[in-house]
């Protein structure tokens, strides 16, 4: 099992942000990542349509053989992963908002959140505030979705006025917030941006958590590739050309394969 792939999956590029620190932390394993652009993006979906696009992923991913698949999307991650466990005989792990960690970090109690609409406003994401954030610190939460759009579209890459001016529109005045988790995998793309434009906040990456539990679940079921090449095989179920291109532009020169998940 331990030359048997990681499948990472999310709606498109925020994957990337998960993949780059797998391919840092765990350089023998073998990858596969899918973009389901075809399901961009899954912040607007219903909880309902989220359940049956990522069971139907999973379902798909399963036939080639992962030791693990990760979820690398916060919304589907959120609200629908815990029910879809009895789906699979795979071991499933998800990416989360980085509370616990944040709560450590902040000295001003006061700690922002940016996510996608449908995770802001998910009931799953109030039960987790509230059982993780002490009700002596004040939540501010954002709503990324515009930025994760352009994050996407590459906009990021080609357009750095652009960018700031959609950021600057977004987070606003961050007042005293001096934390704030980037509550999907596509925020830690452009990090930079965020740091360049506010140097007193601290912005937290859920991308190394989510690589450290991975680490460890492998590590423990004795399933972690400690020598080899590694590989990475990049599916996509919609605009390969487009997607093509900005993974060119970000270094990756593996070719993108095509797929019907549904």
């Amino acid at each position: 099992m331990s030359s048997n792939p990681i499948a990472v999956f999310d709606s498109g590029i925020g994957s990337l942000s998960v993949i780059k620190e797998l391919q840092r932390e765990m350089r023998h394993e073998n990858l596969i990542y899918l973009a389901d652009k075809q399901n961009f993006p899954y912040g607007t979906k219903s909880r309902k349509e989220l359940r049956i696009i990522i069971r139907d992923t999973i379902r798909y991913l399963e036939g080639f053989n992962p030791k693990i698949i990760i979820i690398a999307s916060n919304t589907p991650s959120v609200q629908v992963l815990d029910e879809l466990r009895f789906c699979t005989n795979v071991p499933l792990i998800g990416v989360y908002p980085p509370f616990k960690q944040a709560v450590k970090m902040t000295r001003n109690k006061h700690i922002g959140i940016m996510a996608t609409q449908s995770t802001i406003h998910s009931t799953e994401l109030a039960y987790q505030i509230r059982a993780q954030i002490p009700q002596n610190i004040r939540v501010t939460k954002i709503n990324s979705s515009s930025l994760i759009k352009l994050i996407e579209d590459g906009v990021h890459l080609s357009n750095e006025k652009a960018t700031i001016e959609s950021i600057v529109e977004v987070v606003n005045d961050p007042q005293d917030m001096d934390v704030i988790t980037l509550s999907s995998t596509h925020l830690p793309l452009i990090k930079n941006f965020f740091i360049k434009l506010f140097p007193n906040v601290r912005f937290v990456d859920p991308a190394k958590n989510i690589v450290k539990d991975t680490k460890i679940f492998l590590k423990n079921h004795r399933n972690l590739r400690m020598k080899g090449n590694s590989k990475i095989q990049i599916l996509i179920t919609r605009n390969k050309e487009a997607f093509q291109k900005i993974l060119r532009q970000m270094g990756y020169t593996e070719k993108v394969t095509i797929v019907r998940i549904q």
